[in-house]
């Protein structure tokens, strides 16, 4: 698939009109246009941002190269560790530590009130048979 082909597929599978896609990336939609029916080319930047916009590498875009499985993979494992630095954030980790400290001191709260009224029955009644 060639570039223009690829651009229009990509922009038909996002939902977007070429006015929606020059707006995007400040460009006319005319030039949209003529990068779509193949008359001219993006320039470098514009191709880098189109890539990005539509979540695929430049060999992709350009080349129609598949991504390799280690690509993929590298990127699944950026992803998650990206993930990792948002979510395990020192503030979420000391909010962590936080709610296991309250979990327990209320278990230790309903197993104190278990012992305090198993006395009170054996002191009562005696120790059951």
């Amino acid at each position: 698939m060639t570039f223009h082909d690829k651009l229009y597929s990509l922009r038909k599978q996002k939902g977007l009109s070429q006015e929606e896609l020059a707006n995007r990336l400040n460009v006319s939609r005319q030039t949209v246009s003529k990068w779509e029916v193949g008359d001219s080319t993006p320039d470098m930047q514009k191709l880098i941002a189109i890539s990005d916009m539509f979540e695929i590498s430049l060999d992709e875009l350009v080349m129609d190269k598949a991504p390799t499985q280690k690509e993929a993979t590298s990127s699944m494992s950026e992803i998650a560790s990206e993930l990792k630095e948002k979510v395990l954030t020192d503030e979420n980790k000391n909010k962590a530590k936080k709610a296991l400290k309250i979990a327990a001191i209320i278990l230790g709260i309903i197993l104190l009130i278990d012992v305090i009224s198993f006395i009170v029955y054996v002191s009562l009644y005696g120790f059951p048979q």
